[in-house]
């Protein structure tokens, strides 16, 4: 008797074993949050228009994002740096649709959450940038990008 139940229970464990590897064999690979844009860095137009960026000469910035965005329309990285350009600039509706457009395309990429969250507390839209902040603390924790938008809510609201 206690074979049989012992043969049963070794049936089922291998059973149960062989369904948890169909599982993990058939789930799909686990990826970093977005697409890798580490390309951009070796082009010198990039990285010219970063500069120009950190230096607070947006207009120009805009112009070479704008012509390298020619050859990758679907880079959210190109429409999110556009967009705080242009955010920069107070135009805020202009921004508005840049963020949009990159995070149609990548729906987690973490900069441009941060800086459309941002973009709704220049534009009086608290609850909108809150939710950035939660959709940030789902995909990356307290990152920094969470950290940031943390920030800038605490200091719009005077904490």
């Amino acid at each position: 008797m206690a074979y049989r139940l012992w043969g049963l229970f070794a049936c089922r464990l291998a059973l149960a074993a062989c369904l948890l590897t169909v599982c993990l064999l058939a789930a799909p690979p686990a990826r970093a949050v977005g697409p890798d844009w580490t390309v951009l860095d070796e082009d010198p137009d990039y990285r010219q228009a970063r500069r120009w960026i950190e230096e607070k000469n947006f207009a120009p910035a805009i112009e070479k994002l704008t012509a390298l965005l020619i050859t990758k329309p679907d880079s959210p990285v190109l429409l999110n740096w556009i967009a705080y350009s242009h955010r920069k600039l107070k135009n805020y509706p202009v921004a508005k649709q840049y963020y949009d457009a990159a995070l149609r395309y990548d729906p987690t990429f973490l900069p441009a959450l941060e800086y459309q969250g941002e973009w709704f507390i220049e534009t009086g839209d608290m609850a909108s940038a809150k939710a950035n902040l939660a959709k940030l603390a789902q995909l990356c924790g307290r990152c920094h990008e969470w950290q940031d938008l943390n920030q800038a809510i605490g200091k719009a609201e005077g904490k």
